[in-house]
């Protein structure tokens, strides 16, 4: 049965690469469908196919792949040797390892022929990179879908047509945006691996808007040429593990597509969307911080009540946040006016990254310690509370920096207890994770407290 959840189809696109000769540059695995498909005849796309019921968009892709190629035996019996007793689940867990996620999009766009029928299709992009050169002179199409295929220049494949609808745009998402010429704003923006997605998300809306006005004034340039994503579009895709930048870029979009044509009189539009969409992450922001805020001191009078005035309330804490830094700041001023007892604020290294010792630096009286540090110190009961964030708020968890989770248990192992504080615009709306960045992971809802 394919999956359409509230008039959304969901779909996959695979986009197979391989490295070309003597050189660093890979060609795409390009699918011509039948002259006899219902949708898009005679149309280029890559390996393509309906999600069914129960089924992950990552166990769609390796599905379809097997379907519709051989690849899944010929990458099988080239790492077979890493697969355990010929294991059928390993070689797919195998496969699955290989493919690389990129963040889905949305089409809304009627076709020609009424295939879409008002609904809209949301693609999830996934990238395949076969570096084994036996292999790429044996890939044979199979089933009854395609008719041709073709390994093309990635330039030729982004100015291909007739194309079904967003499939360069898939293909930017399955590939981050490595091949876009971004401007070098963007890109440094795109590299910080400092910086929480609170701050980023309004640095992204201001980055979007000035890309989105010069695009208005000089038509060369614009981004939705070519088949190209539009600004938003291009600065979602690069940090699709942070949702609310994912979330903001598309309401920025959306907001932009609902005024009159984006011309040159539409500049002063656009401002206003920026400013609209600024004061509503800076408010969301500020309603965190007050929940926040409540959630501390309900910990620390619980706290005061079985402790000597004279003992010291430890607050610990993980990565960096701006957030959460305006959260305790105003957790110390407020403690110090109301008690005697002693606060302070132990932060978390955060490796990779090493985020938690410019949290510190962020703090007055906080200081920073190793991971292994920080989990013993948990384990001793010299931490009395953790607060940490979140990137991204799932129905059955979040995602947050790699090594939450293993903080996360350790409290609750420990009683220690750990708040999460986020904001609405983290909240996912689709029902699979968004693609998950090698520094984020995903935390079960059962490891958090609040």
């Amino acid at each position: 049965m394919i999956l359409t959840i509230n008039n959304i189809k969901r779909v996959v696109s695979i986009f197979i690469l391989r490295p070309k000769s003597n050189s660093n540059e890979y060609q795409i695995a390009t699918f011509k469908r039948c002259t006899t498909m219902p949708t898009f005849p005679n149309h280029w796309a890559g390996i393509s196919g309906s999600l069914e019921e129960k089924e992950s968009p990552l166990e769609c892709a390796v599905r379809e792949l097997g379907e519709e190629t051989n690849i899944n035996e010929l990458f099988m019996e080239y790492e077979g040797d890493r697969v355990e007793d010929n294991n059928e689940g390993s070689r797919h867990e195998l496969l699955q390892s290989s493919m690389k996620e990129g963040l889905y999009l949305d089409i809304a766009k009627k076709s020609s022929n009424g295939a879409f029928g008002g609904r809209v299709i949301r693609v999830y992009p996934f990238a395949l990179k076969l570096q084994q050169s036996t292999l790429w002179s044996r890939i044979e199409m199979r089933g009854t879908e395609h008719d041709e295929m073709r390994f093309m220049d990635v330039h030729e494949f982004l100015e291909l047509s007739p194309c079904v609808p967003g499939l360069q745009t898939a293909f930017h998402h399955a590939t981050a945006g490595f091949y876009l010429r971004l401007p070098n704003d963007i890109k440094t923006w795109a590299n910080d691996r400092v910086n929480g997605a609170a701050y980023l998300a309004q640095h992204a809306v201001s980055l979007a808007a000035f890309h989105t006005k010069a695009s208005l004034k000089d038509s060369t340039t614009t981004c939705v040429a070519h088949n190209k994503p539009t600004a938003a579009q291009s600065i979602a895709m690069l940090r699709p593990s942070m949702v609310a930048i994912v979330n903001v870029m598309k309401e920025f979009d959306r907001r932009c597509n609902a005024e009159d044509e984006m011309k040159q009189s539409a500049v002063d539009d656009i401002d206003r969307i920026r400013d609209e969409l600024l004061h509503s992450l800076r408010t969301e922001a500020g309603r965190c911080v007050e929940m926040g805020l409540e959630a501390i001191l309900e910990n620390f009078n619980e706290w005061r009540a079985t402790s000597s005035p004279s003992s010291e309330f430890v607050v610990g804490t993980f990565s960096r946040s701006s957030t959460l830094k305006l959260i305790l700041e105003r957790s110390l001023q407020l403690i110090d006016g109301q008690s005697t007892s002693q606060v302070k604020v132990v932060c978390s290294q955060s490796t990779p990254g090493g985020e938690g010792e410019h949290m510190a630096s962020d703090l007055l009286n906080a200081s920073w310690i190793s991971d292994e540090s920080f989990q013993q110190q948990l384990q001793q009961g010299r931490i009395n509370l953790v607060v940490v964030g979140a990137d991204c708020i799932l129905p059955h968890g979040i995602v947050n920096k790699v090594g939450t989770a293993q903080l996360a248990t350790i409290c609750k192992a420990s009683k220690v207890p750990i708040l999460c504080c986020t904001d609405r615009w983290k909240l996912w709306e689709d029902e699979f994770p968004p693609p998950l960045e090698e520094i984020f992971e995903l935390v079960s809802r059962d490891a958090l407290g609040r």
